[in-house]
């Protein structure tokens, strides 16, 4: 009868697979990746860095063991082709030694896997909070001047702000009302006026209620390039400090003000609950982006200067029209006041409550985003590279159960970002681009996904579990790697273990990855035959040592019991 004999193949032969008869696929298994672990109280030993396997086939992982760091959280590891400079950009792969991009823990030993093990939903969930705690604490550490001095100061543009506090805190977190003056190109002293002015305006009846100063005294100073970035910024000090809920923060303004929410409230709508423009100009605004959260616009039927009124009634045209062409998007209140003119009295103080009824989905079953003057590379759960978010460019995307359907026009390539709030990634993914399939598949969620995420914007409620990138090609990116970069290929590497975010060596290892071993299987027939299945190439020999002959065959191959061949193997 036939029999199963395995035994190592040396560098440069063709790895096999052999069998006897029997219902077995032989395949090299999945090495999981352990949890990270360490001991508190024991003598520090000299860093040390370790293979669970010495070789590896392609489609393997490789698990790291590592111990004797001295728990700085910038310590790292990195696996690189053999004879390449070690460097982050020559890496391979690479991660801080806590399993993130970030480094938000030291640990003095753990194991590492890459590619890194995909994550069920609970342990997505888990580690998301995780991760998020820890985030919070690297922000407080960071921005405590900030948050001390009321001001941000990013790229020599410095925001400072005022704020009050009103009503009792819900479980669920504060409100965030940020409120914008009005002046524009005039003297400091004025804009500080009015600055003032803005803080005893309106009084929600609950939430952080913020004015803040504009960084420059012209007439766009609410919708200059550096202004998105601050009030990213000023949003996440108060989601991290103060315990704002990031689905209700609000934008308002009045004047020059309202000149802003119309610019800023589409920009940034996937920061916004709701945003309501006072007595503002749109400029060269426009309303497509507003779809998935509440618009306000007030206006005094006299304010005639710059056409504001004129202009008011122009949206109200365009906002009743994008609802009626999209009823589950769009919701708006357009209140123009007969009689009155710049000043209406405070009448447009019924903004608020009515803005307070919504509540940011930062993942909503259909986005609109079209790039204005100051472009972005993320809105809500789409993202583009810098080269594709030019002025005008227009995304709009929509999900239905498992399938994303994505139009972009002159856009090349467009990242999904992924979450169990947007699609079940225990199930497989179907992604359109213009009509065409372009992924179809299942989507590991990744902990390095999540930190770089959280590290991109301070929200857990919008951090992606995983990402994937399509376009015009048929290249596809799954989390950031093409599918053919998702393990080593063959080769010889170095994985090394790294001291404070640097390129300081504290220890290596040295592995290779073969070509993989090809599977074969077989099963006894009730006839009598053997029916073999295989990839690759059949080969049979007389003897376990050969001589080995190629057969002619295609898998699946069937044979009897008089045949008299002894031993089988498949050939990649």
């Amino acid at each position: 009868g036939l029999i199963f004999f395995y035994r190592d193949e040396t560098a440069g032969r063709l790895p096999v697979s052999m069998i006897k008869p029997m219902h077995t696929v032989f395949r090299a298994g999945i090495v999981c990746l352990l949890a990270a672990s360490w001991f508190a109280g024991v003598a520090q030993a000299a860093p040390k860095i370790s293979l669970a396997e010495s070789s590896h086939e392609v489609g393997e992982p490789v698990v790291v063991d590592f111990s004797g760091v001295t728990k700085n959280s910038k310590a790292w590891v990195g696996v690189f082709r053999k004879g390449r400079k070690p460097s982050r950009n020559n890496a391979e792969f690479w991660l801080y030694v806590d399993g993130t991009t970030v480094g938000y823990t030291g640990l003095a030993s753990g194991t590492l896997s890459f590619p890194e093990r995909g994550l069920s939903k609970a342990e997505a969930e888990k580690s998301l909070a995780s991760l998020w705690s820890r985030h919070k604490s690297l922000l407080r550490r960071e921005r405590s001047k900030e948050f001390s001095t009321k001001k941000i100061t990013l790229d020599g543009n410095t925001l400072r702000y005022t704020q009050k506090i009103f009503g009792n805190a819900p479980k669920t977190g504060r409100s965030l009302w940020i409120s914008l003056h009005g002046g524009g190109s005039a003297p400091a002293s004025v804009n500080d006026q009015q600055w003032q002015n803005q803080l005893q305006l309106y009084q929600p009846k609950e939430g952080y209620y913020v004015a803040p100063r504009a960084p420059t005294d012209s007439w766009n100073m609410w919708f200059r390039p550096h202004i998105t970035p601050l009030f990213d910024r000023l949003i996440e000090n108060f989601v991290v400090k103060h315990r704002v809920n990031p689905d209700k923060v609000y934008v308002l303004g009045y004047s020059a003000g309202g000149d802003g929410v119309y610019q800023i409230g589409p920009r940034m709508a996937d920061r916004w609950a709701a945003a309501s423009m006072m007595a503002g100009h749109p400029n060269d605004a426009k309303p497509d982006n507003l779809r998935n959260i509440g618009f306000g616009l007030f206006m005094g039927g006299n304010d005639s200067s710059y056409n504001r009124n004129g202009m008011a009634k122009t949206w109200k045209g365009l906002l009743a029209g994008l609802k009626k062409n999209d009823s589950g998007g769009y919701d708006h209140m357009v209140r123009i006041y007969p009689g009155l003119g710049h000043w209406m009295n405070l009448r447009d103080a019924e903004a608020l409550p009515w803005m307070a009824k919504f509540t940011r989905d930062p993942w909503p079953e259909k986005v609109v985003w079209r790039q204005d003057g100051v472009t972005q590379t993320r809105f809500y759960w789409l993202g583009v590279s810098k080269s594709d978010h030019a002025k005008g460019r227009r995304i709009e995307a929509t999900v239905r159960g498992q399938t994303i359907n994505l139009t972009a026009k002159q856009t090349r390539r467009v990242t999904v970002r992924l979450s169990d709030a947007l699609v079940d990634l225990d199930r497989a993914v179907m992604v359109k681009y213009n009509g065409k399939v372009k992924f179809r598949g299942n989507v590991d969620r990744l902990k390095s996904r999540m930190s770089e995420s959280l590290a991109e914007r301070a929200d857990n409620r919008s951090a992606a579990y995983a990402t994937i990138t399509v376009g015009k090609d048929s290249s596809v990116r799954m989390n950031g790697r093409l599918e053919a970069d998702r393990y080593l290929r063959v080769g010889e590497y170095r994985v090394v273990l790294f001291a404070d975010d640097s390129s300081r060596e504290l220890a290596s290892s040295e592995f290779e990855v073969s070509p993989p071993r090809p599977t074969l299987s077989g099963k006894r027939n009730k006839n009598g035959t053997l029916t073999l299945t295989f990839e690759g190439k059949l080969e049979h020999a007389p003897t376990a040592l050969g001589p080995w002959r190629e057969l002619n065959s295609k898998s699946p191959y069937t044979i009897r019991p008089v045949d008299g061949v002894g031993f089988f193997r498949a050939v990649q």
